[in-house]
């Protein structure tokens, strides 16, 4: 039976926001925060895979912002586009780094000022994925998510031949970069496939005879089902007696989290509500700010209460310390400087606020997810 919040093809065209997908971006640097707590607490539950959901939600947003703009201006304007991208990422992720650099530099902030050095250069051109581990790694999931921003649109809106056949293109790319996980030396590809099936959703729900496909499978009891699944498999994936964890649970997470996602978009459930309320919608739009700079909470925090501590009030108190403290932050890292450059990017190119506010809200999860 249809809600009276669920929403049919023209309204899901029309929409100019998905609060749903704004609060699930929270959920995502929540997981992410846990998966840098180093508590024995947080041992069972792999949060790293905040990542991974995060970069479904790009994938679909930034394909749906692409779509929409082809449909009303009769093509994608690359340059604006690589503009907004600019004013939107660039400005927090020097404002880290170069903090950071400072940091490890002057007060031995840290893992150390050589190791740091000699990573510097891939972290100033957004390649931390190649960087190895230690201070600011988590930027990996940037690196990832700012290929994806450069290639995808030139790919999928400039060459004609994709363009004209861009749901087979990702009919055929989606379970490439699925396999591509499990396959020695092909792994880097295989990170791409939560992006790439974000992607192709959108793509699918921007067609009517598609979209009412999806409709039909996102029914309540099955969306309520994926949501639960999605919210509990970081739980339980390192219970699951398989070979590599990483690849498989990115890949099992990747695919619950698309499957979950048409039931957030266009079913009047209860997951819908929840994600929507205002409280979290607002935590997901400081995500990108708590992503980068969260490590400097953690840092101020764990000289407060020590990490490692097995009992349920320092793990609790930490915890709490760390996403408030980092939630402060990143309220005014968006009010002084994400949201100034923001509308400048916007001015530069004459923009509106885009339909989805991918422009305004995403965050870049990327982290360690990346989120």
């Amino acid at each position: 039976m249809k809600s009276a919040a669920d929403i049919d093809f023209e309204s899901f065209r029309g929409a100019r926001r998905f609060p749903a997908l704004d609060g699930l971006r929270a959920v995502s640097i929540l997981f992410v925060l846990t998966w840098h707590m180093h508590d024995p607490f947080w041992s069972p539950f792999y949060g790293a895979l905040g990542v991974t959901m995060f970069f479904g939600i790009s994938g679909f947003l930034i394909t749906t912002l692409l779509l929409r703009e082809e449909d009303r201006n009769g093509r994608v304007s690359l340059k604006n586009f690589y503009i907004r991208r600019v004013f939107r990422i660039v400005p927090l992720y020097f404002l880290a780094l170069g903090s950071t650099a400072f940091l490890v530099l002057v007060a031995g902030f840290g893992q150390g000022g050589g190791n740091f050095l000699d990573r510097l250069p891939l972290l100033l051109t957004f390649n931390g994925e190649f960087a190895g581990s230690g201070t600011f790694s988590h930027s990996w999931s940037l690196g990832i998510e700012e290929k994806f921003y450069i290639l995808w649109p030139l790919l999928a809106f400039a060459v004609p031949f994709i363009r004209s056949r861009l749901g087979q293109v990702l009919t055929i790319l989606v379970p490439v970069a699925a396999v591509a996980s499990f396959v020695p030396w092909t792994g880097y590809i295989g990170i791409y496939f939560p992006i790439l099936g974000g992607c192709a959703l959108a793509v699918a729900m921007h067609h009517r005879a598609s979209f009412a496909v999806i409709r039909s499978i996102a029914n309540p009891w099955f969306s309520s089902v994926l949501f639960v699944a999605m919210l509990l498999f970081p739980f339980f994936e390192r219970s699951i007696p398989i070979g590599d964890h990483s690849h498989y649970a990115h890949v099992a997470f990747g695919l619950v989290v698309l499957l979950a996602m048409p039931g957030l978009l266009i079913r009047g459930s209860w997951q819908q509500r929840l994600l929507a309320v205002r409280p979290i919608v607002y935590c997901g739009n400081l995500a990108y700010a708590v992503y980068l700079f969260h490590p400097f909470v953690v840092e101020v925090v764990d000289r407060l209460i020590a990490p490692g501590q097995s009992g349920a009030f320092p793990t609790s108190a930490r915890f709490v310390a760390v996403f408030l403290g980092s939630l402060a932050v990143a309220w005014v890292l968006r009010v002084t400087i994400e949201q100034p450059f923001i509308r400048v990017g916007r001015k530069l190119t004459n923009a509106v606020p885009p339909p989805d506010r991918v422009e305004a809200d995403s965050a870049r999860t990327q982290p360690p997810s990346r989120a």
